[in-house]
């Protein structure tokens, strides 16, 4: 009899440690996967870092008058005919003087024919120009630039060239961004910095 009951007393321990390691079997694993799925799905969720757009300050680019005498009602860019020369000038008052822009902006500024403006914005201390030339009668009606000038620095502070040989130049200002284009791909531009 005792051998009897010391053998169901041996099975029924059994029995109870093992129902008590399936329990615990079966809880690791949904710890595990647990984990494992919220961060398949968070990286999901996640946009590529390239679609990504700078954060927004508290500013938008705004628009600015352009006439043939220069950019805004206060002429803070002029613009004027460099004497002796086939171009043109764009020039910003420094503290040390009148500086012709566009000496940043293109290889030879004198060989320019035209100048036009076609497009500015300020965001903060920066502005943003685009401007046509007629640079060295490239088989193109017009050379199309646009560059940031931060007037802390006084100086040029990004530039490209916008492609396409089209007359027409497209700009559109969007809160922090500002897209221009021709007709090839379009640049854009945040918070006032062009790359």
């Amino acid at each position: 009899m005792n051998k009897l009951f010391l053998i169901n007393t041996i099975i029924l321990s059994l029995m109870l440690t093992a129902c008590d390691k399936s329990q615990t079997a079966e809880q690791q694993p949904k710890q595990e996967i647990k984990p494992a799925a919220q961060v398949q799905v968070a990286s999901e969720v996640k946009p590529k870092e390239e679609e990504i757009a700078p954060a927004a300050p508290s500013m938008s680019y705004e628009a600015l008058y352009i006439s043939d005498s220069g950019v805004g009602y206060d002429n803070v860019f002029l613009l004027q005919d460099i004497p002796d020369s086939m171009g043109q000038a764009l020039i910003y008052q420094t503290k040390a003087g009148p500086h012709n822009i566009m000496e940043d902006v293109v290889e030879d500024p004198e060989a320019l024919g035209y100048l036009n403006l076609e497009r500015a914005y300020k965001f903060g201390n920066k502005y943003v120009l685009v401007v046509s030339t007629g640079e060295n009668g490239n088989s193109c009606p017009a050379t199309t630039y646009t560059f940031s000038y931060d007037i802390k620095s006084e100086s040029v502070i990004g530039k490209t060239e916008i492609n396409g040989c089209s007359e027409v130049v497209e700009a559109f200002a969007d809160g922090n961004k500002l897209t221009v284009k021709k007709d090839e791909k379009p640049t854009i531009i945040y918070n006032g910095e062009v790359k």
